[in-house]
């Protein structure tokens, strides 16, 4: 009989190892199933190596809503009566980008093997987040395969939609702020020294505001390489210093106390933990490893870390919402939906009405942002072009007076 290597969360959420005999890899899962356990990873013993080599193929990434379509595809064909490798193919034939066909063939190639569709994910040379995983798995166990599809697709959704409303918050600004600058640099590199030319022929004394232009000018033309060079070297550096963990947990920190950014980052960090956890827990995995599951979506470390801490102390045997309370600042209607959750016992949905409510706060926060950063910057980019042009226009309206 063949024997497979196992990590699985046990009911106090710890990842415990070991090996089980079994006569496939669907009859092992309900062994551990049997034993309390929920499978992290399983392999047949002796493919380790192929394990091993595949590790590298695993870190390519899969963007939230390909990995949300094909999901919400399988849910319907499921719910239709295919069976998984039927729909898989036709998921396969109506693929829009060969990223999606290659990731639906590689789920595909582990099904026909008869593995399960959750190790068929695991397997993937594209890294699928692990709280899918698990609730796959547990969709497998209990039957309920499709109606935990459409859950997890719409939680990816929602995480893809809470980036990209602060992607776009820091993509405007920046964007706006960077053609502003490249517009003035190339006024002061080529156009300003000519004029400047003009004026010092002249031999004529110059308005303040030209002084200061020419002089931004002059610095420009002599120092720009070195500036640009400096600007360079600091973006190197940066990156180098964030392979450290430590400096790298200090810089999500700083992000986190940013002023606006920062609230941003733990609105959208919260929204996706609660999603998260609702969806793992109405599915049946046991709270300790939902928790556990849950703080990896986490994008912020140092936020991640604090509810790593709500984890231990739900171990240690705090509730929930008294463990929220002592370690996640700033979260008092989290603690108090969590606490009602509690007390009703229908914690699973009252972490989804959170979800949302953190999601809507999120957009109303950027909104707001935006319709107010909107004007302000356009005020300065108009007032920087305007000190320009009056740089410019006055020492030439005072030439053509004296003629």
């Amino acid at each position: 009989m063949p024997a497979f290597d196992y990590s699985a969360y046990n009911a106090s959420g710890k990842l415990v190892n070991g090996v089980i005999s079994a006569d496939s890899d669907r009859q092992a899962r309900r062994l551990l199933k049997d034993k309390k356990l929920l499978p992290s990873t399983l392999s047949e013993v002796g493919q380790k190596t192929a394990k091993k080599g595949s590790k590298v193929l695993r870190q390519a990434r899969v963007d939230n809503l390909d990995l949300s379509l094909l999901l919400q595809q399988q849910a319907i064909l499921i719910q239709s009566g295919l069976p998984l490798e039927e729909s898989l193919r036709m998921t396969i034939e109506q693929a829009e980008t060969d990223k999606q066909r290659r990731l639906v063939e590689s789920w595909r190639s582990e099904i026909i093997e008869g593995r399960s569709f959750s190790e068929a994910l695991r397997r993937s040379p594209y890294k699928i987040p692990e709280s899918i995983i698990a609730g796959i798995g547990v969709g497998e166990e209990t039957g309920h395969l499709h109606t935990i599809l459409l859950r997890l697709a719409e939680e990816l959704d929602t995480s893809a939609e809470n980036r990209k409303t602060i992607s776009r918050a820091l993509i405007y600004p920046i964007t706006l702020i960077s053609v502003s600058i490249i517009i003035v640099s190339m006024m002061m590199v080529w156009v300003v020294p000519k004029l400047t030319a003009v004026f010092a022929s002249r031999n004529r004394d110059l308005p303040w505001i030209t002084e200061v232009v020419v002089s931004i000018s002059n610095f420009a033309q002599n120092y720009g390489v070195y500036v640009l060079a400096a600007i360079a070297l600091g973006v190197i550096i940066f990156s180098y210093v964030m392979k450290n963990a430590q400096t790298k947990l200090r810089w999500h920190q700083l992000i986190l106390d940013f002023p606006g950014l920062g609230r941003w980052v733990r609105m959208a960090d919260i929204s996706d933990w609660s999603r998260n956890l609702g969806v793992l827990l109405s599915s049946g995995v046991p709270a300790l490893a939902a928790l556990k599951i849950s703080s990896a979506v986490i994008t912020n470390l140092a936020l991640q870390q604090k509810f790593n801490r709500v984890t231990e102390a739900m171990r240690q045997g705090s509730s929930l919402h008294k463990a929220l309370e002592d370690n996640i600042d700033g979260s008092g209607f989290l603690v108090h939906m969590v606490g009602s959750g509690e007390a009703s016992s229908e914690l699973d949905k009252m972490l989804v009405r959170v979800a949302e409510y953190y999601s809507a706060r999120l957009a109303n926060a950027v909104d707001v942002f935006l319709k107010l950063l909107t004007p302000i910057l356009i005020l300065l980019m108009g007032g920087m072009v305007l000190a320009i042009m009056a740089a410019v226009m006055l020492p030439i309206m005072d030439m053509s007076n004296s003629i």
